[in-house]
């Protein structure tokens, strides 16, 4: 590792997904040093060694770090960030939908066990924190930014303040009901945005279609190793593609179910700029330029007229820089 690196404080970013936990080593102007991946436990124990082996490891094959009374070396900090609702002043999950974790108590174990400072956020709050100050969003008074995976969740900074809510939960627009009475949702109710234009939510309406009409949908089920019920927002996206007149369908669908999530934040906060991610909009990108120009079309002029729609700039990293901005601000 370069030495003029090792002399700045770094903080260890952690992003815990539906599939995957994502760690990162970051410096204090938000860079990332290094980045590795590997698949989830589902069992939220199984989840929290998993973490514990990684940092292990990375102590021990690091030649910049060290354990023991003065925690790991260079590392002031280590942020988390984790979809669904957290208690950030007492480190829970207090439930995670897609990985139905509840009332998961993971900051005490890992300050225990490295003796440095750990923050758990919101995986969209840690994302909208790290793209304002570090990101595509540097500098900009109002905005949100939106990650459309799995699930959709959304991060606020209005008038420079990253907005939580009462108790933390601010930010869940992807339970912002856009269909009085429509399709069941993963928290309970019906109606929601996440049952639209989420990832699991896509691939319903798609296999539901597949099922009345599969000779229409030939392509999409071919892409889906043969089989209606593997049919997923990736194998949409590759047939949409290759043209295919089903998924483009879907596609014009679920980018106006986008532009209705997003619409009813243009009028109600008026944001500067708006930030999109997740693995939904990566793997489909024409869904960005399709909802924006229903956006435009659809949202109050003068809010319109001022709005930026961008993609995020960290990509997949966007989790764990996020995590870990927040915890040095925190520290700080």
């Amino acid at each position: 590792m370069n030495k003029n690196i090792d002399k700045i404080g770094q903080y260890l970013g952690i992003d815990i997904g539906g599939t995957n936990i994502r760690f990162g080593i970051v410096d204090e102007r938000g860079r990332l040093l290094n980045f590795n991946s590997l698949p989830i436990e589902q069992s939220a124990d199984k989840a929290i060694e998993q973490i514990k082996t990684f940092i292990k490891r990375l102590i021990e094959q690091s030649k910049g770090y060290e354990t023991g009374n003065t925690g790991i070396k260079n590392i002031k900090a280590v942020g988390i960030a984790a979809a669904g609702q957290i208690d950030r002043k007492n480190g829970v999950i207090i439930y995670s939908p897609n990985l139905n974790w509840r009332n998961v108590r993971i900051k005490e174990e890992l300050e225990n066990l490295f003796n440095v400072p750990v923050l758990i956020e919101n995986d969209v709050n840690a994302i909208a924190y790290g793209e304002w100050k570090t990101g595509a969003g540097k500098g900009v008074k109002n905005l949100v930014c939106i990650f459309i995976g799995t699930g959709i969740g959304s991060g606020l900074v209005i008038n420079n303040r990253l907005i939580e809510g009462c108790n933390g939960s601010a930010g869940e627009i992807g339970h912002t009901v856009i269909v009085s009475g429509g399709r069941k949702c993963h928290c309970g109710n019906s109606g929601c945005f996440e049952a639209y234009a989420g990832g699991w939510g896509i691939a319903e309406i798609a296999v539901e279609k597949a099922v009345q009409n599969p000779e229409k949908y030939k392509m999409l089920i071919e892409l889906s190793s043969g089989c209606i019920d593997n049919i997923s927002s990736e194998s949409i996206g590759r047939a949409y593609i290759l043209q295919d007149e089903a998924a483009k369908e879907l596609v014009h669908m679920t980018a106006g179910y986008i532009a209705d999530g997003i619409i009813s934040v243009v009028n109600l906060l008026n944001p500067c700029m708006i930030v999109l991610g997740g693995g939904v909009i990566d793997g489909i990108p024409d869904l960005t330029k399709i909802a924006e120009k229903e956006i435009r079309k659809r949202a109050l002029k003068v809010s319109a007229d001022s709005l930026k729609i961008i993609k995020s700039e960290f990509g997949e990293s966007a989790g764990l820089i996020g995590a870990a901005m927040v915890a040095k601000s925190q520290i700080k």
